[in-house]
């Protein structure tokens, strides 16, 4: 029988160094950005007027909308939600298509 040579292994992962700093650098970023978001939210929950005030429009020939917070974070957290999974997605079929193609 013929034996069948692949060019890369299918199974091997390649073992990657890591420093020190680089996750050091990377773990004080994300902490970054989550109290950059902490942030927004409490001045969004301690202020709720300011956000409506700043996403309507200034025409006087519209009617005034008044939306409660929730309905802000709902219209507001649901399609940032289904982005991030829909870009998970497409970074994890970019990872395994790397991987095993």
């Amino acid at each position: 029988m013929a034996e069948i040579m692949l060019s890369k292994p299918g199974f091997a992962r390649k073992k990657r160094e890591t420093t020190l700093p680089g996750n050091i650098a990377y773990a004080v970023f994300v902490l970054f950005c989550f109290w950059v978001g902490a942030q927004i939210l409490n001045l969004l929950v301690h202020a709720p007027g300011v956000f409506d005030h700043l996403m309507q429009m200034q025409e006087n020939g519209r009617p005034r909308i008044e939306m409660g917070l929730a309905v802000s974070t709902l219209f507001g957290v649901v399609p940032f939600l289904l982005g991030c999974v829909m870009a998970g997605a497409f970074a994890l079929y970019l990872r395994l298509r790397q991987r095993f193609f």
